[in-house]
């Protein structure tokens, strides 16, 4: 009888991602390795960092995310992100083929507004597939096989099918709230709860279209990473604190789940 596969899926969130290495940080002191890690904006850059070095890529993440704590609460330009990536990640020249773990990221392409699955041969070089995933609006579109794309949480910021589809049936999915929730002065004066509704109901779906396939889906979610503002980068201890927290919680069940026949 052939083993379940397993898929972790790293949701969006700029500065909330930090959350995810205490998800991966709990999954290494349990001694599980998913089969597929799926990722999204910054769960893509995290994703990456896992997928080629494991859990030795923690250390390299944090000090990325301290470099950013430093340069206040803003998310780095297209440039600043291509250093961090390639540089502060040690990223350049890797390519999905050559990683430990399977990564899949997506990107939203213009100007179809479609998802776009980046890993699948012919897949292009993994930055470039990084910094597609995690290309805001405002910022430049990152070309793609001669089609730009933007940030992935456009047509899903938690890309739990792209798992499903590819046999994994358990997804420890890694969801980072809504957006726009916490914002304050002039800028909650602005539409964000229609975006933020929207988003949660795509990211809702998508779970409920993989319940429906048959895949088994975790959440390892806690309301306190909701609560930090996506440019809470003041906030990286308690966030990472707060995924390690919310990881180990789903652990028992993961490992129930796995040993079943």
């Amino acid at each position: 009888m052939s083993r379940t596969r397993w898929a972790l899926i790293l949701g969006g969130g700029a500065a909330r991602g930090a959350a995810h290495l205490g998800v991966l940080a709990a999954l290494g002191e349990a001694g599980l390795t998913p089969d597929l890690v799926v990722g999204v904006s910054i769960g893509a850059i995290v994703g990456a960092a896992y997928c080629q070095a494991g859990p030795a890529a923690l250390p390299r993440l944090r000090a990325a995310a301290r470099t950013l704590a430093l340069e206040g609460r803003r998310l780095p330009g297209a440039a600043r992100r291509r250093v961090l990536v390639e540089e502060g990640l040690g990223l350049r020249g890797a390519t999905f083929a050559g990683l430990r773990v399977p990564l899949r990221v997506t990107a939203t392409a213009l100007p179809t507004l479609r998802r776009t699955i980046l890993g699948d041969p012919p897949a292009p070089s993994l930055v470039e597939a990084v910094l597609a995933s995690s290309a805001l609006p405002l910022q430049r579109p990152v070309p793609l096989g001669g089609t730009p794309h933007y940030d992935g949480g456009l047509t899903g910021n938690l890309p739990a099918r792209v798992a499903a589809e590819r046999g994994c049936r358990i997804l420890l999915c890694v969801p980072l709230g809504v957006v726009f929730r916490r914002e304050t002065g002039w800028r909650r004066l602005l539409p964000w709860k229609a975006v933020d509704g929207v988003g949660w109901a795509m990211m809702r779906r998508e779970l409920r279209a993989c319940r429906a396939a048959g895949a088994i889906i975790l959440e390892a979610y806690s309301p306190a990473i909701e609560e930090e503002s996506v440019l809470g980068f003041d906030s990286l201890d308690k966030l990472e604190e707060e995924g390690y927290k919310a990881a180990s919680r789903v652990v028992p069940s993961l490992r129930t789940l796995l040993a079943a026949p």
